[in-house]
């Protein structure tokens, strides 16, 4: 029997690829004001395409673009790095109807939380700027317990804390690997959000599929009536 329903948190209860738009505007107004027209453009593209979906370490990536764009009067790395681990948050793009999927399912009986990767400080800040700390039950960021998915130990620690077993957890994410093999490989159940950087790729005829986090609930329920 199903007792709770723990979901990822970016392209999955946030669109993050919005959230990254607006943070680029806000990191060229700051550190490149004078760009515009066809070279801002290409490097937002640059950006976007190094950013891989945000699977990335951010020091090798702000190298990456200093070195690309010839920015000889960059900030040091670990600098820019910070930058988008202090300001990313105050961009989130939290889907319309994450608030009553979550509201939904609590009104059906699940204890409701968010297990995500990511530092404490960015992926805390996105959560409260996103109006959905008060919805939720449960919070476990990977910064705050040095272990990150796909590691199964990861769940295994947030059903504990739960006082339940895995197999009476579902996870909700996008990520083939870290979200959905994570968790199933914890013992957990598993519904796939299907956006983002991942959409369509390597979906799993034994994982349930949604489009939107509306869906959640009816999935949940589908999976508890098996």
């Amino acid at each position: 029997m199903i007792k709770a329903v723990l979901f990822d948190f970016d392209e999955t209860l946030q669109n993050r690829t919005e959230a990254f738009e607006h943070y680029m505007d806000a990191f060229f107004a700051e550190y490149m004001p004078e760009l515009s027209g066809a070279e801002l453009k290409k490097r937002k593209d640059e950006m976007r395409l190094l950013d891989n979906g945000g699977y990335v370490d951010r020091i090798k990536w702000h190298e990456q673009l200093t070195e690309k764009w010839g920015w000889t009067q960059a900030p040091p790395a670990e600098e820019l790095a910070e930058h988008y681990i202090r300001n990313f948050g105050k961009f989130v793009q939290v889907f319309k109807d994450a608030p009553e999927a979550m509201k939904e399912l609590k009104k059906r009986g699940y204890t409701v939380g968010i297990l995500t990767n990511g530092p404490a400080y960015l992926q805390k800040s996105k959560i409260e700027n996103g109006g959905l700390m008060p919805l939720i039950d449960f919070l476990m960021v990977s910064g705050d317990v040095g272990i990150h998915k796909p590691d199964k130990r990861l769940f295994e620690i947030a059903a504990e804390r739960l006082n339940i077993n895995c197999s009476e957890c579902v996870y909700v994410g996008d990520h083939p690997v870290n979200d959905i093999a994570g968790a199933t490989g914890a013992g957990m159940k598993a519904i796939r959000m299907n956006f983002g950087w991942f959409k369509d790729k390597d979906l799993r005829p034994d994982v349930p599929v949604i489009d939107s986090i509306i869906q959640t609930a009816d999935a949940v329920d589908r999976i508890n009536k098996e």
